[in-house]
């Protein structure tokens, strides 16, 4: 998996030093990093006692623009860390027993969002980001500690292989002259089971910032 995580990310810099340099230089079309931190959580039909799991995310984006118009389009890939945490405590013969679980899902996730640019005119443009995404899964574990020991299970072939779902968020772009720094908040939510006929979605917050050139 992170063979092909490298691969996919090698690729996309390939493509961005191929692309000519007037078409770069006229901000038509960017490519960068970004990465930053997610708050994810999972909803349940019939489980609400869960917590946010706090991961990772990085990816490389491409944002294309169009002359003399506020709309762009913002795509990229995306490694990451999602999933859950709960808490859950039980008596056994008379004793209280506490169990602490995570669910540790790991996806390659790829947005592609609207960009609307608004406000004056100026080196910092604030934007609202909105559109589909769709996620494949690259690890699936659940994690449990009870008493001090820890044991973690495999749990891939019990999760949907793809999640689809949508985005929003609000952001803004800081004009550099030879880059641009970029800085987000997103909120997403998934369409699809995590698990099959549980009633479980992703939620999603994550806090990204980053470069294009």
């Amino acid at each position: 998996m992170k063979k092909t995580l490298l691969s996919t990310f090698a690729v996309l810099f390939v493509l961005a030093m191929a692309l000519p340099r007037d078409s770069q230089a006229q901000g038509l079309v960017n490519f960068g990093l970004k990465g930053g931190v997610n708050i994810a959580n999972m909803s349940f039909d019939d489980f609400d006692d869960n917590s946010s799991r706090t991961g990772i995310t990085i990816g490389a984006v491409v944002d294309i623009g169009i002359p003399m118009f506020p709309v762009g389009l913002e795509t990229g890939i995306y490694y990451s860390q999602q999933g859950t945490t709960f808490d859950i405590t039980e008596t056994v013969e008379g004793m209280p027993v506490s169990m602490d679980g995570t669910i540790k899902l790991d996806y390659l996730t790829i947005p592609v969002l609207a960009k609307v640019n608004f406000g004056p005119p100026g080196p910092l443009s604030p934007h609202f980001v909105a559109g589909p995404y769709a996620a494949f899964i690259l690890n699936a574990e659940e994690e449990y500690t009870i008493g001090g020991q820890t044991e973690s299970f495999d749990i891939s072939d019990d999760t949907e292989s793809m999640d689809f779902g949508l985005t929003v968020g609000l952001g803004a772009d800081l004009n550099l002259m030879v880059t641009t720094i970029s800085v987000q908040g997103r909120y997403s939510f998934g369409f699809t089971d995590v698990f099959d006929g549980e009633g479980s979605k992703n939620r999603v917050i994550s806090i990204v910032a980053g470069f294009a050139f």
